[in-house]
């Protein structure tokens, strides 16, 4: 018994580390690009930044003023936060440009419509009091769109998910009133795994301003308390700023689901509160 017992403990102490040290691989590739940007900003001492300054994206940047790369990267405005190692949650604050926001906006509107979840028996979309905002998703031919495109590969590169792992962008609108119950992105049916896997990580993205309540609450993340839709709560709350994202992931390190990552949106106190999702799962998206 003393022997299986090492063993399980060995194992644990592996499967943690692993997780330690690829969380820490992550940040630090998301690090090195800020430093990058840091150095090309250094003038005899001085530290110049674009934040508030009236330069275009990447002008006065010696080596990137036509990198097409670092513009649709964001170099320079992006900054990540990690707000929790279990489960893991980076904040990404200026992740998308005001302009992009008004986008995905402007491409919703016509087409919401009431949101769905999925049904766990027949893995379907359908009506549920879980949740009452209205959306719609991208459909493939406005993902080939340029602004659309840089926006998936800045998730794809923040994420390290390839950019064919992820689902279309559901852009959706909650108005006075309106939640998301506590739940789970990672699917329980085996429908929806037959198509790219399970879920393994989501990028939430805020796309608009001037919202009272509107949380994104992790009950599992912190250990204090926080504000939901004007109520004090266990876990964690993500105000929805303009331009911010929250990645997280709904799977572990050691490949099983975590349980952890449940989340919600709280009540919408007043305003309106637009966001955009994308999902990434395990394999392409066929």
């Amino acid at each position: 018994m003393g022997t299986t017992m090492r063993i399980v403990f060995g194992l644990l102490t592996l499967v943690t580390c692993g997780m330690i040290l690829g969380a820490l691989i992550q940040l630090a590739f998301i690090r090195r690009m800020e430093d990058s940007l840091d150095r090309e900003f250094s003038f005899g001492g001085k530290h110049a930044s674009l934040a508030g300054s009236n330069f275009p994206l990447a002008r006065g940047i010696s080596n990137w003023p036509h990198d097409k790369d670092a513009i649709a990267l964001r170099v320079g405005y992006v900054k990540p936060e990690i707000i929790s190692w279990k489960p893991r949650i980076v904040l990404f604050h200026n992740f998308l440009s005001a302009e992009e926001c008004d986008y995905l906006r402007s491409i919703a509107i016509p087409r919401l419509h009431v949101s769905t979840v999925v049904d766990a028996k027949t893995g379907k979309g359908v009506k549920s009091d879980v949740r009452t905002s209205s959306g719609m998703f991208l459909n493939p031919d406005e993902r080939k769109y340029p602004m659309i495109q840089a926006i998936e590969k800045r998730i794809s590169v923040y994420s390290q998910i390839p950019v064919e792992n992820g689902e279309l962008i559901q852009v959706l609108r909650y108005e006075k009133n309106q939640f998301y119950r506590a739940h789970h992105d990672y699917f329980s049916d085996s429908f929806n795994v037959k198509r790219g896997g399970q879920r393994i990580a989501t990028m939430l993205m805020y796309l608009s301003d001037n919202v009272e309540g509107g949380e994104t609450y992790f009950p599992m993340a912190g250990t204090g308390k926080c504000s939901c839709g004007g109520k004090m709560i266990q876990g964690l709350c993500v105000k929805p700023t303009k331009g911010d994202a929250v990645l997280f992931w709904s799977m572990g390190l050691d490949g099983q689901s975590d349980p952890d990552s449940l989340h919600g949106g709280c009540e919408v106190l007043s305003g309106e509160k637009w966001s955009a999702t994308k999902w990434m799962r395990q394999r392409t998206v066929s």
